[in-house]
């Protein structure tokens, strides 16, 4: 079965409702953003093993992310919209062969896997960028190897961020006891204030 047979099995047919478009469009631009907020949550309510866990899970995610974009560059792929195929409900973006949005959340999954606080975010993780991948295809804006490619990069960034820990070990701890003294200075400031 190839790349394009698979995108017409997966691609939303024309005059679909404005609420299945609003829906996916819904999974396909804006679950992205659940990762900061995830992340941010996490990284308050966790402590200083958990805060190390959080650090290596967002190198493995740029280092994923950094190779989809090595790989767009030296490798471009047409998207649907470029050969005419299928139907559009996206307009065109950056994104090609590996989808950076799946990346972004299969190397966070990867990661997660790996650790020890937050290994439970690691299947939720899987099908969230399953999700974010078919609402892609299903709104035209990606072939389905682009989505298939997501995986192998973002097992590279994982792997990788796995074998630079006790490298980057000093750069996590400097950055958390950086957090830790912002976070003392802001919360005497508060201290004061409410004294005042």
């Amino acid at each position: 079965m190839n790349n394009l047979h698979l995108f017409d099995l997966i691609n939303a047919p024309l005059g679909l409702s404005p609420l299945r478009v609003g829906l996916a469009t819904v999974l396909a631009q804006w679950l992205i953003y659940l990762i900061p907020l995830m992340m941010v949550y996490a990284w308050l309510r966790g402590d200083h093993a958990a805060r190390l866990e959080l650090l290596q899970m967002a190198v493995a995610m740029g280092v994923a992310l950094g190779i989809a974009q090595f790989v767009a560059h030296v490798w471009p792929q047409p998207r649907p919209f470029t050969l005419h195929v299928g139907v559009q409900y996206l307009g065109p973006d950056d994104s090609g062969l590996p989808s950076e949005q799946v990346t972004a959340f299969w190397s966070l999954a990867l990661a997660a896997l790996a650790s020890r606080r937050f290994s439970v975010w690691a299947f939720p993780l899987l099908a969230l960028g399953l999700l974010v991948g078919w609402s892609r295809i299903y709104l035209g804006a990606q072939f389905p190897f682009d989505v298939l490619a997501a995986l192998p990069v973002a097992l590279v960034g994982a792997a990788v961020s796995m074998a630079l820990r006790a490298a980057m070990q000093p750069a996590f701890e400097r950055v958390l006891s950086f957090y830790d003294r912002c976070a003392l200075w802001l919360d005497d400031k508060l201290h004061r204030s409410r004294k005042a």
